[in-house]
């Protein structure tokens, strides 16, 4: 089976195709209704005339401008011939995306399932057993929030702001990780003492190591403990992309940042807590 990339690109070249072949249509259209307009006009010109030359002459017009109007007819039936060929080549070549996107999706789960179950508590948790992670030794959050530092201007940080401001207890790499500390250790401590997730999947958050590692520790930790703590937000991402990075996300109830405001992500988290 072609690659995807192969896929989109036929995709997009008989898009193209059919755009050209509509707008050769749209003239052949117009040049049958201008050849349909002289016709009329020649027809009218001969009822208002008696002179004979006038009349032959336009008589010849007429037979000038029906043959235009055959070839336009002509034309726009192997053009509709045509369209519908390719239209059809772009129904199958979607089918055939879909798919491709299918199996590297399944691919890429099982993958990422693999990762999953191969790390132990060790490796995610600083080598502490679920009993030993919620001990008092450590600071305990409602809510670690993972994210791409590129998300923190448009969205993160007033987001932090206003949980903070409803005193919920967040993780947030900016507040929580000391001056010279392990940023691994920290964030598996983070992990560690909070009750939730906030998981805010954006193109920069699919592209990032760090984000990557916080959310196999957050998927660890539910596999561990068989509570749901993921609470996913997608901010300027489409479903497509969130399938492509992880198929198992893309099926989790998700609040959305087009269509979610701070407020009503803050409200949901209160009752989640409450």
């Amino acid at each position: 089976m072609p690659s995807i990339s192969l896929l989109e690109a036929k995709q997009k070249r008989l898009q193209h195709e059919i755009e050209s072949l509509e707008k050769k249509y749209s003239n052949s259209l117009k040049a049958e209704a201008d050849a349909l307009k002289k016709i009329n006009a020649a027809t009218s010109a001969i009822s208002r005339t008696k002179n004979v030359n006038t009349m032959k002459t336009k008589k010849s017009e007429i037979v000038r401008e029906n043959q235009k109007v055959m070839k336009a007819k002509t034309e726009q039936g192997k053009y509709t011939v045509t369209i519908s060929k390719k239209r059809s080549e772009i129904s199958n070549t979607a089918i055939e995306l879909s798919k491709e996107s299918i199996k590297i999706q399944k691919q890429f789960q099982n993958k990422q399932e693999q990762k999953i179950s191969s790390l132990n508590d060790s490796q995610v948790f600083a080598g502490l057993s679920i009993s030993q992670q919620t001990n008092g030794l450590e600071k305990e959050y409602d809510i670690f929030i993972s994210h791409a530092a590129e998300d923190k201007k448009d969205f993160v940080e007033e987001l932090v702001s206003t949980l903070d401001q409803n005193n919920i207890r967040v993780w947030y790499d900016s507040t929580s990780i000391a001056w010279g500390s392990s940023i691994r250790q920290a964030i598996d401590k983070g992990l560690r003492n909070s009750k939730y997730g906030i998981v805010i999947i954006s193109p920069n958050f699919i592209n990032k190591h760090w984000t990557q590692y916080e959310l196999d520790g957050i998927l660890n930790k539910e596999s561990a403990t068989g509570q749901q703590i993921i609470l996913p937000i997608w901010h300027n991402v489409t479903a497509d992309e969130v399938n492509a990075f992880s198929y198992s996300l893309s099926n989790r109830l998700a609040l959305n940042s087009a269509i979610n405001t701070i407020e009503d992500i803050v409200d949901r988290v209160r009752k989640i807590l409450a």
